[in-house]
């Protein structure tokens, strides 16, 4: 049989794959934006008066998580417009009367996603999460210099390298009403409540407070003070910009330490399952991009799939069924009918087997 030089197959399609998938990512990129972060960027612009420089701070900040739900996209939307315009051009044709094998043409696009699953994962775990946070609490510290404050409720942040828990009923400004704080640091478990919890310069002052302290042998010493001080180290925009972080913001370092923080914690049975099944989601949703591209790559050859309207309105019904699957198996898990490893994990599941079985038909149609 006769062989193209590898590197000019791989190059051949490369060359078209590469750009369509950066395009896939803006396109996406602005599609998910325009659903999401302009909101809140309208939102801080006309409650809270942030210039344009100060939104396109938080903007730049937040875009990380964004652009790693993208990835994925990109992927399919590439293959669909790669191997659609190879096929028209028959450039396919000639490649397959050459002798070069379907497996071999797709290969130069699967080490591609390899290389885009690792990306994702080095986003979501090293880029995103600090990202995100910091620009929650870039647009806090802003707010706070101009005067004003952004109400949060059922507030509940936890240090676990200092080894304690602030919650609160609600905060806004330096302000916080029905404040409780546990303290995990020391041999005895030391539980703080107070009517208010004010943040001055000095440091955290609680009002009308009670200091519960679990002695051993479970002896209980409770103390009043009408003012305390306290030696919490984190200022009100610390506290607010990473309380009540959504499971998908974080990390699977910090999915973990929460799953496994100490008691008392309040975390419902139904609260960790979810967080349980964002962990493994994060670590199996990256793996999207190679499954996709064993779809987009026989859909791309049939007719009719090189246009890039059609391949964007392919490549969003394909993502919104992935994405109504895994909302699907997750809320299941979320309720104990199944393992949260196992709801993480059949999207990719299903999409593999329809990938593998267009592949065949595919392969028995043109043989």
């Amino acid at each position: 049989m006769n062989f193209l030089p590898l590197k000019k197959i791989d190059r051949l399609i490369l060359v078209e794959f590469i750009p369509f998938f950066f395009m896939g990512v803006v396109a996406f990129t602005l599609l998910m934006v325009a659903a999401t972060l302009f909101r809140d960027m309208l939102n801080y612009v006309t409650n809270y008066g942030l210039s344009a420089t100060q939104v396109g701070m938080f903007f730049v900040l937040a875009l990380p998580q964004t652009v790693a739900y993208t990835f994925p996209m990109a992927i399919l939307f590439a293959g669909l417009l790669t191997f659609g315009r190879l096929s028209d051009t028959e450039q396919i044709t000639a490649l397959r009367s050459g002798g070069i094998g379907f497996a071999r043409i797709v290969l130069p696009v699967v080490i591609f996603a390899w290389f885009v699953v690792l990306a994702t994962f080095l986003l979501n775990e090293k880029v995103a999460p600090q990202s995100t946070l910091a620009a929650k609490h870039y647009v806090q510290r802003v707010v706070m210099e101009k005067g004003l404050s952004i109400q949060e409720y059922d507030i509940s942040y936890m240090d676990h390298e200092a080894g304690w828990l602030f919650a609160a009923r609600e905060g806004e400004g330096s302000t916080f009403k029905d404040v409780k704080w546990w303290d995990f640091s020391r041999p005895t478990v030391m539980l703080t409540t107070a009517d208010e919890g004010i943040w001055e310069e000095q440091g955290w002052k609680f009002i009308n407070a009670k200091v519960v302290t679990i002695l051993e042998g479970n002896v209980v010493r409770v103390m009043t003070s009408p003012e305390l001080d306290m030696e919490i180290d984190r200022t009100p925009s610390d506290i607010l910009s990473q309380s009540n972080r959504d499971p998908q913001e974080m990390s699977l370092q910090e999915l973990n330490a929460i799953i496994h923080e100490p008691e008392p914690n309040g975390h419902t049975d139904a609260f960790l399952r979810k967080l349980k099944g964002t962990y493994w989601l994060k670590i199996a949703a990256p793996f999207a991009s190679l499954v996709f591209i064993l779809i987009a790559a026989p859909l791309g050859l049939t007719p009719q799939r090189s246009s890039s309207t059609m391949g964007i309105g392919i490549s969003m019904l394909l993502v919104f069924l992935y994405y109504m699957l895994t909302t699907f198996a997750v809320k299941i898990a979320e309720q104990g009918a199944i393992a949260p490893v196992l709801a993480a994990w059949i999207p990719n599941g299903l999409f593999l087997l329809a990938g593998a079985w267009l592949n065949g038909r595919f392969y028995v149609r043109s043989a």
